[in-house]
């Protein structure tokens, strides 16, 4: 990201005032595209004015795509400048960082900066209250760690024992009490065993005495 030009000295309401007709006038401007980039592969997207003489786009016939015009640009003195108001910089190391101003610029630290380097340039943006906009996160870990050092181990709460917790417990009132005391543990039924059906006896068949 390159670095822009510092703006005009604007008073507060000015430049909120300025930041919301950019932000309206970014919504109503188009797309611009080049000529015929839908139609064919070998035209790209990128925009190129149109300078054919019976071009349709050129004469900005209706049911084209918009050209690009002057009147689509924001105010100059806000122009660049990131929706908080303040001026992007681009911070590498801690020289860049101390020439920036608190009141008109913000840094945004480089991809290639490390993470321990990240570290000290966020702490040292804080001593001289310059905001960095891609910082989330950075002094929160150190911070955790910090305050971890510091608690002594005899702090440590110890876990609840079991004789504790039970003198904690809340005890049972009023009826919820006497309901407990009138009920009695239930006798376990002993299981009752089945007694097999007797199976139907055959009836002999009387042997026949043959006569003779």
């Amino acid at each position: 990201m390159s670095q822009q030009q510092p703006s005009q000295v604007l008073s507060k309401q000015e430049l909120t005032r300025l930041l919301e007709l950019r932000r309206l006038k970014k919504e109503r401007t188009p797309k611009f595209q080049r000529q015929e980039s839908w139609r064919y592969v070998r035209i790209h997207e990128p925009w190129r004015k149109p300078k054919g003489v019976d071009s349709h786009m050129r004469l900005s016939v209706k049911g084209w795509p918009a050209l690009v015009k002057i009147g689509y640009r924001v105010p100059r003195s806000v122009r660049g400048l990131h929706p908080s108001g303040y001026r992007d910089v681009l911070v590498h190391n801690l020289a860049e960082l101390e020439t920036l101003s608190r009141d008109t610029d913000a840094a945004r630290l480089a991809a290639g900066v490390g993470r321990r380097k990240r570290i000290e340039l966020a702490k040292k943006a804080k001593e001289l209250g310059i905001r960095v906009l891609n910082g989330r996160g950075l002094l929160l870990g150190q911070k955790m760690s910090e305050t971890v050092e510091e608690e002594p181990e005899e702090s440590k709460e110890q876990p609840p024992s079991a004789e504790s917790k039970a003198e904690t417990a809340p005890k049972p009132k009023g009826r919820a009490k006497k309901r407990k005391q009138a009920k009695k543990p239930k006798a376990k039924k002993k299981p009752t065993k089945k007694k097999k059906s007797a199976a139907p006896k055959k009836k002999q068949k009387k042997k026949k005495s043959s006569e003779k």
